[in-house]
């Protein structure tokens, strides 16, 4: 039997048997493994990182994309930075007042490959004359365009190493350019990485870097099996979103009803409770700030 494993976290492997290998090779920018698994279907890993997997990937996509989208009352453009597998896309999309979504992915053939061996996840999206995907570093994109958004969410790749390029798709300084292309009252949306009382230092990074860009940031959480860990993300924004993790039911209940949205995987109730993070988690931000 083939097995996969990749490093968890610091004192963690993870090892996964193949039972069958769909696709291997290199872009230019990611080395690509596509398998399928016993429990979790297909997978997709990038540089040795499980990236997506059919059995949860609605829980991640749909925690990454909603809970910003729910919390604008008008979100009409949007800009998503990676999302190669278009599942982020598909999940933004699902908002009928979205009049434009922009997706930057710099791995031009990570897509198509995405298209060919996960054709269902993003497929709607993928055909929705609102999306545009372009192709190019997004530092370029935001450097040629002046379009403004009223969401943006980060559907990046882990950072374990703070000195390797995607890193800076993270930091103060780029965030403090993404403000540029920011509408009035726009809220930021990324991935956080693994919630671990005792190894939370990538999440708080990004966090802290966040924080010195935005007036207020917070963190939440969603279970995502295959990742075995609670996965983190980060919400951003200069208005005051008045989170309270005893109000989020409410909020999102409104908001998806008027909407006529359905959250399939997670569900709004779920959504809600992402916001009520273990106090030994929350004693974790205060330590860092401090």
């Amino acid at each position: 039997m083939l097995k996969f494993s990749q490093r968890a976290n610091r004192g963690d492997h993870i090892t996964r048997e193949i039972s069958r290998v769909l696709a291997h090779g290199e872009t230019h920018f990611h080395e690509y493994f596509f398998f399928e698994s016993p429990i979790h279907g297909v997978c997709l890993s990038l540089d040795g990182d499980i990236q997506s997997c059919t059995s949860d990937e609605a829980l991640y996509h749909e925690a990454l994309a909603h809970p910003a989208m729910l919390m604008h009352p008008h979100p009409k453009t949007v800009l998503i930075m990676g999302g190669s597998e278009g599942a982020t896309a598909r999940e933004v999309l699902r908002h009928p007042g979205v009049e434009k979504v922009v997706m930057i992915e710099i791995d031009k053939d990570l897509v198509e490959l995405c298209r060919k061996w996960l054709p269902s996840w993003g497929e709607s999206a993928f055909n929705d004359p609102r999306l545009e995907v372009v192709c190019q570093d997004i530092n370029v994109y935001l450097n040629d365009n002046d379009t403004r958004f009223d969401i943006v969410i980060g559907d990046l790749i882990d950072v374990h190493d703070w000195d390797e390029p995607v890193a800076n798709l993270y930091g103060k300084e780029f965030y403090s350019r993404l403000k540029d292309h920011l509408n009035p009252n726009a809220i930021v949306a990324t991935q956080g990485g693994a919630l671990v009382p005792n190894d939370m230092e990538g999440h708080l990074k990004i966090r802290n870097k966040v924080k010195c860009c935005f007036e207020h940031v917070y963190s939440y959480g969603m279970n995502i099996p295959s990742f075995y860990h609670l996965w983190g993300f980060i919400l951003a924004s200069d208005s005051d979103l008045e989170i309270k993790a005893e109000k989020m039911l409410e909020r999102f209940s409104a908001a998806a009803k008027q909407r006529e949205l359905d959250v399939p995987a997670s569900g709004i109730l779920g959504l809600a409770a992402a916001f009520s993070l273990p106090s030994v988690i929350h004693r974790q931000f205060k330590i860092w700030e401090d």
